[in-house]
């Protein structure tokens, strides 16, 4: 059953101290959100990366945080990091009985709105491993979304546009492909990195997806890759707020690549400034 997907409307974070963390991503040069979000087992901070939401999840002591609950547990174990995304869609589909394979796993949850104070998210089976799935119901474009998110948030004093892409690690890459083709989300292309391991590519609007196999670690979203308008400025934010980064690079696909050497909450960060493409 595909899902009408137009975007990745947000990408969730494990955080163990809110507070803590919202003053790591500020040192990194991004604009927060001042109040917080708070509903039953989860208390939230937001930032953005251009039309795309990035929550930075807290669980509480006592409260129902839904589905999002042990993903969040798990992945506090490892010090954090990305447990998943929500796609934006047209509409949220349900399961149906019939159907062998239902995309929605019937759970939903509250996480802070846009154009409304609160949204409902419908958790799917995301077909991979150690990643969270939900749909988030969405009527709003691309730059819609932008322009409130900056008005929430803020300007990012690190010059960040948007989100470029979300790298992911997974066992077989021949079922990350199947389960996004399931869902609509279409592979673009595939690349060999040698060793064995492959990339698959999926696109929305300006995010790519970046699957990974076989993963020789603990499968799961691995990092965030943010372009900016001014690397050196990204670079330079980053380190006056006490932050290493490295020097600005060329990247394989072409502009500039830097990385903060230290996972942002178990996060690992690069910053990207485009140029002309180079070939593989």
């Amino acid at each position: 059953m595909a899902v009408n997907i137009i975007c990745i409307e947000r990408v969730i974070v494990a955080v163990r101290a809110l507070a803590e963390s919202r003053e790591n991503w500020r040192r990194a040069g991004f604009g927060i959100a001042p109040d917080e979000f708070q509903h039953s087992g989860t208390r939230i901070a937001r930032l953005a990366a251009g039309a795309v939401e990035i929550d930075l999840c807290e669980l509480h002591a006592h409260g129902d945080a839904g589905f999002l609950a042990e993903p969040i547990r798990e992945a506090l174990e490892n010090g954090g990091g990305i447990i998943g995304w929500t796609w934006g869609v047209k509409d949220v589909p349900h399961s149906d009985a019939r159907d062998s394979k239902p995309t929605v796993s019937n759970q939903s949850i509250v996480l802070p709105g846009l154009s409304e104070p609160t949204t409902i998210v419908e958790a799917l089976r995301s077909g991979l491993p150690g990643v969270v799935t939900a749909a988030a119901k969405t009527n709003l474009d691309i730059e819609s979304r932008r322009l409130m998110l900056r008005e929430l948030c803020g300007p990012n004093p690190n010059s960040v546009d948007y989100l470029e892409h979300i790298v992911v690690m997974t066992p077989v890459l021949e079922d990350a492909i199947a389960a996004n083709e399931a869902v609509g989300v279409p592979c673009k292309r595939i690349r060999e990195v040698g060793n064995g391991a492959r990339q698959a590519f999926f696109k929305l609007e300006q995010t790519v997806l970046e699957v990974v196999g076989p993963a020789r670690g603990k499968p799961g979203c691995w990092g965030l890759a943010l372009m900016c308008t001014d690397i050196a400025s990204a670079v330079a934010a980053a380190r006056a707020g006490g932050l290493q980064a490295t020097e600005p690079k060329l990247a394989i696909q072409g502009g500039q690549i830097a990385r903060i050497v230290a996972p942002l909450d178990g996060v690992a960060i690069a910053f990207m400034q485009a140029g002309p493409r180079r070939d593989d």
